[in-house]
């Protein structure tokens, strides 16, 4: 059966415009991660209620790509670009409507629309990078880094200035990112059929696609303990906040240098070897760090960082692509961001807020390494050629 592929046709500027979209993007998770909760809660919103509107969030990270995805493979590349711009502004206006929304209903739905909209984009970006680092047009790892780097100087920033009296300006600040995805959505490369044919609609996902979205589900999971409650437990141990947000920047850092120095050749290898590898080190940072209060024990786990999320992303998001039919890469990167970042990061802080409660910080990290060592006997069972 004979295929059509997407090529895309790629300019320094349009390279540019990824970078921007990534920085942008990743500043806006930035803010909303550590302040989404505090502005609410100076909303006068209780501590219920501030979970259900974070939980909103996460849930579109659940419904939204996959459904997105599935349209866009029914179109071409230029509604893809057409819809990035139309739901970054549109998710710039609902984020500007939860400063002028009282009533708590209103304002759910404010902010599952916005998240709705939020979600959907990132993976159609995904694959539009991993097709240009594919045609060796451009490094991934090298243009997601500036997400990471963006990550950082927001959190700094809002950290700086949004704390401590002006946290009413948190919608503002995300509405002003919003527009900036919108600006370098603009800019994107265009793509172009390299053959006139193309699969049928009717193939379906194989046996390795499924296994590697079970395995990034597990990885998400596993990271339940560090993503809801590691500030916590570091605020137990007794950090201060400036040391907690070190450690933090400590690990995005180590992120930067594995993407930017890295991210082809981990890229070009079988994922049974890089993802079992990846979760093996994650099996050992969560033990790390459940087991350990000293500075320079917690400093050396963050540097793992590099390889739960960085060295773990990298492989798997390409992997998706070869392992998923030709005309349904979108709908692929779609389940794989629902199935990770959205079900499995959902279950994970659910679950660990569950064992928390009941055995301390300690007990769900370690119930998080376990977790990570069956990813890892699953990964196995990936390809180990390329």
């Amino acid at each position: 059966m004979q295929s059509a592929m997407l090529a895309p046709m790629v300019t320094t500027a349009s390279l540019h415009s990824i970078r921007l979209f990534y920085a942008a993007y990743f500043a806006a998770m930035g803010l909303i991660l550590p302040f989404f909760p505090i502005y609410l809660a100076e909303r006068g919103l209780d501590v219920v209620m501030i979970g259900v509107m974070t939980g909103l969030l996460a849930v579109a990270k659940i419904v939204s790509p996959p459904w997105v995805g599935y349209l866009a493979d029914r179109r071409t590349s230029g509604h893809s670009r057409r819809f990035i711009v139309g739901a970054s502004l549109l998710a710039a206006l609902f984020a500007l409507g939860m400063n002028y929304v009282a009533d708590i209903w209103w304002l759910a739905t404010v902010v599952l629309l916005f998240g709705v909209l939020w979600a959907a984009i990132l993976p159609l970006t995904d694959g539009l990078s991993v097709s240009v680092s594919e045609a060796a047009l451009a490094d991934y790892g090298r243009l997601r880094v500036w997400g990471s780097i963006g990550f950082v100087l927001a959190s700094l920033a809002g950290g700086a200035w949004l704390v401590g009296g002006n946290m009413g300006q948190f919608p503002w600040w995300i509405l002003g990112l919003m527009l900036i995805l919108a600006l370098a959505a603009r800019g994107f490369p265009s793509q172009h059929l390299v053959s006139d044919t193309h699969e049928s609609a009717d193939v379906k996902f194989g046996r390795p696609f499924i296994i590697l979205l079970m395995v990034s589900f597990l990885m998400q999971v596993s990271h339940g303990a560090y993503y809801g409650f590691y500030s916590l437990y570091l605020v137990e141990i007794g950090y201060q906040g400036w040391q907690i947000g070190a450690f933090w920047v400590l690990g995005v850092v180590a992120e930067i240098v594995l993407m930017w120095g890295w991210s082809r050749p981990l890229q070009q290898m079988a994922p049974a070897w890089i993802l079992s590898f990846a979760l093996f080190l994650t099996a050992i940072r969560w033990l790390g760090i459940g087991s350990t209060e000293i500075w320079y024990g917690l400093a050396l786990w963050q540097l793992l960082h590099a390889a739960s999320f960085a060295a773990f992303h990298l492989s798997a998001i390409a992997w998706v692509k070869r392992l998923a039919p030709v005309n349904r890469h979108a709908t692929a990167q779609g389940w794989y961001s629902a199935s990770g970042f959205g079900l499995g990061s959902t279950v994970g802080i659910m679950g660990c807020g569950v064992i928390v409660a009941s055995g301390g910080y300690s007990q769900a990290f370690y119930l998080c390494a376990a977790v990570a060592v069956v990813g890892m006997l699953l990964a196995w069972k990936l390809p180990r050629q390329v």
